[in-house]
């Protein structure tokens, strides 16, 4: 059994005109418009964690 009847392709991953049959390449991600606002409030509580805790660390002493 050898490798004759095989071809390689030399498009890339996927075939342009299969790619728009597939029931997928209508696909949206679902929208996430709450993931950047909570990242920022989690950031700046984590900040503050931080510095508060160094305040603390020095003040304290």
């Amino acid at each position: 059994m050898g490798n004759d009847d095989w071809t390689e392709s030399t498009e890339g991953d996927l075939d342009p005109d299969l790619a728009e049959e597939a029931p997928y390449s209508a696909w949206d991600p679902p929208p996430r418009d709450w993931v950047r606002p909570a990242l920022q409030i989690f950031a700046a509580l984590a900040m503050m964690a931080l510095v508060g805790g160094a305040l603390v660390g020095l003040l304290g002493r």
